[in-house]
Formats: structure tokens, C-alpha cells, sequence
């Protein structure tokens, strides 16, 4: 049994930071997949994820970057921790070994079809620019 993920609300799950890779594209978030197949329901490689670290401040929702879940070997997330590209790492090191929360709602529920939210979104911020 892997500790990592933790199912908190359906299609929502707590993970660590455990690192970062260079088998990983900047759009990718790695897990063990073993750890992904007998914890969630998260279909690897087209469940899209976004993330949440605890005890910080996070862009809104649709504003955060989206990861596509692939599976990793144990070697590299021995325990179900997330990995991120090593591309990522000046960004996220600060958050290594932190809770971190992924979401995949919008991956099984909304199935890409936020356009028209992304677009009143964007509307809304450009008015405000000017």
C-alpha cells in the first residue's frame, strides 16, 4: 500500500512534493503509478490535474497551470508523491516534501469545456487593465 495519494473529496487527492525529474515535460506531473492505480481513479496520461499548495496564496482556480498525470516508476516517487519537471524546479522548490493538493474535478466533470468561463475570465481582467 502507497500512502500518497489521499482521496480527501472525490477527484480531489493530497500528495508531498517529492522532487523534480527530467523525464518530465513542463506540462507533466509524475506519480508512481502503482500508487495512482490502487489509490484514485485517476486514468494516467489523460486525467489533467491543476495544484493547490496548503498554506499559500494560489492563483484561481482557472488560472493555474493544468498537468497531465503520467505514470513514474517507484524509484522516483517511492511513496505516491507528485513530481514535477526539473524545468519547474526555481519555481516550486520553496514547496518540496509540502502537502499539496491535486484537482482533477474539472478533468472528469467539465471535460475541457470551460472555453466560455476562460473567456469571461479574461475579459473581465483585461477590462480591469485598462
Amino acid at each position: 500500500m502507497y500512502p500518497y495519494p489521499i482521496e480527501v473529496l472525490s477527484d480531489t487527492y493530497v500528495s508531498k512534493l517529492g522532487g523534480f525529474s527530467e523525464i518530465l515535460s513542463k506540462r507533466e506531473l509524475g506519480i508512481n503509478a502503482e500508487a495512482v492505480l490502487r489509490n484514485t481513479s485517476i486514468i494516467l496520461g489523460e486525467t489533467k490535474a491543476r495544484l493547490k499548495f496548503m498554506d499559500s496564496r494560489n492563483p484561481p482556480f482557472f488560472l493555474r497551470k493544468e498537468f497531465s498525470i503520467v505514470g513514474i516508476t517507484e524509484a522516483e516517487s517511492p511513496n505516491g508523491e507528485v513530481v514535477l519537471s526539473d524545468r519547474l524546479e526555481e519555481e516550486f522548490r520553496d514547496y518540496l516534501m509540502e502537502d499539496v493538493v491535486i484537482n482533477t474535478i474539472e478533468s472528469f466533470r467539465l471535460r475541457d469545456d470551460y472555453s466560455a468561463i476562460m473567456k469571461r475570465i479574461k475579459e473581465y481582467l483585461q477590462f480591469n487593465e485598462d
